[in-house]
């Protein structure tokens, strides 16, 4: 695998520090990618590689993540799309494509929804929306909250090896995630407040290009919600990823490198 000549830069945002990397040709279009909950950007790495030949690459570390620990602030997850914006501002950046894992994904849908001119398409990864469609997930995902509060309370370590089996089906894809969980703290939580904010009713189409992909080994609920949201939305693209879980994109990542690179071509072609 080819190294990313990705290189650190600095976000100021209130009273906190951003750590983001940006790699690849500034003149192309841009990729933003945004990481499943309790992992961090290394989660993108074999996509950066991938990516950063033909497209401008950003990832970052979201509030209460990787490098990006916020304690001691009041900056938090719901601070992102306004985050995303000023990332976007500082490098000169009109638009980007996003692609997104799981609660990534939210993020994503928020930030298209308070800026849909900076957004050129979306992959959502073992997502589901933000606007419709979303009750049974949502309630299911308070329930597996509950869950957590015993590793929480307990083990920190048990909690990050549960994190990492629970969300992808592949050795290569664990190995991945526990690379960046490692940073998840109890002391992180606090940046997961306010993303509710996100959740806004709304019936009409998606005003962006948009590609679901889910693994065929993710929870059969989020499956379910993957094929209603693209019922739902009847210009979006659907692909149903053999031999990965939650993650798709570390379980898989050159079937999922090519699906979104076809993606993002048909797009171009337009």
């Amino acid at each position: 695998m080819m190294k990313s000549d990705q290189i650190t830069k600095k976000l100021a945002f209130r009273n906190a520090q951003f750590t983001y990397y940006i790699s690849g040709d500034k003149e192309k279009e841009t990729i933003l990618m945004l990481h499943p909950a309790f992992t961090d950007h290394h989660i993108f790495e074999e996509q950066t590689v991938y990516f950063q030949r033909s497209y401008r690459v950003i990832t970052l570390d979201m509030p209460g993540h990787g490098e990006n620990q916020v304690s001691g602030t009041k900056v938090t997850l719901t601070d992102m799309p306004e985050i995303i914006n000023q990332l976007l501002l500082e490098n000169d950046l009109a638009d980007c494509h996003i692609i997104s894992v799981s609660m990534g994904s939210l993020v994503a849908q928020a930030f298209a929804d308070r800026y849909p001119d900076r957004v050129k398409s979306v992959i959502i990864v073992g997502g589901y929306s933000i606007h419709k469609a979303n009750e049974r997930v949502l309630k299911k995902q308070r329930s597996e909250g509950l869950k957590w509060i015993k590793y929480i309370l307990f083990s920190m370590n048990k909690f990050r090896a549960y994190l990492a089996s629970a969300s992808c089906h592949t050795e290569q894809g664990r190995a991945a995630f526990a690379k960046g969980v490692q940073h998840f703290t109890r002391k992180s939580f606090s940046a997961m407040a306010g993303m509710n904010a996100f959740f806004i009713k709304k019936d009409t189409p998606m005003p962006y290009p948009l590609l679901i992909v889910v693994g065929e080994h993710d929870l059969k609920l989020i499956q379910d919600a993957a094929r209603e949201l693209h019922d739902l939305e009847r210009h979006s693209q659907l692909v149903l990823m053999p031999q990965a879980g939650h993650c798709a994109n570390v379980d898989a990542p050159s079937e999922f490198n090519h699906i979104v690179d076809n993606f993002l071509s048909t797009i171009a072609n337009r």
